[in-house]
């Protein structure tokens, strides 16, 4: 394990924990929300046209969408995407 591993590890009951720095949890909500929020003021885009919206990588929105679909943050229908059930909550939260 290398020293940034360490670092962001802590052991307990024989295993080991990885937790993310207080930081790093908030710029990924961050993110999470700055995706929300564009789909909400632009529902449909496709996952190219939100990745350029927002500065990211095309595979990265496209990974994030499906893991953010899983949470009810993002829904589909066909290739265009639209804020989901749970997106309300996470933007006012």
């Amino acid at each position: 394990m290398g020293p940034r591993a360490q670092h962001l590890s802590r052991e307990g009951a024989g295993r080991v924990v990885t937790t993310l720095p207080r930081a790093a949890t908030s710029r990924v909500l961050d993110r999470i929300r700055l995706i929300a929020r564009t789909l909400e003021d632009e529902p449909g885009l496709t996952s190219p046209e939100l990745a350029e919206r927002v500065g990211f990588g095309r595979r990265h929105m496209s990974l994030l969408l499906l893991r953010l679909e899983e949470h009810g943050i993002v829904v589909h229908e066909g290739r265009r995407w639209f804020p989901g059930p749970e997106t309300v909550e996470l933007i006012r939260g």
